[in-house]
């Protein structure tokens, strides 16, 4: 029984490797890069050319104010300016 676990993982364990790739970048120390892919791509984000990186929207603090009548301190990324807590859902 214990032999048979130990099999199943060792098989679940290659089987999770062959699915991913080693990227084909070279390091500035002339070593092949070493961040493994799960991708289809042969470059990971450092070596690959076409690599754009995501834009991050500066969060503004929200709008709304408190029950007790001071301005939230909370700090959002909505387009509206107003955080979470203080958005009304429209149906």
């Amino acid at each position: 029984m214990r032999k048979t676990l130990i099999m199943a993982a060792l098989f679940a364990t290659i089987s999770g490797f062959a699915q991913s790739t080693q990227c084909k970048g070279v390091t500035k120390a002339n070593a092949q890069c070493k961040i493994m892919l799960k991708t289809g791509t042969e470059l990971c984000w450092r070596h690959d050319p076409n690599y754009v990186k995501k834009v991050v929207k500066a969060s503004t603090v929200c709008t709304g104010t408190t029950k007790d009548g001071k301005n939230c301190s909370l700090r959002t990324r909505d387009v509206s300016g107003i955080c979470h807590h203080h958005r009304i859902k429209k149906d």
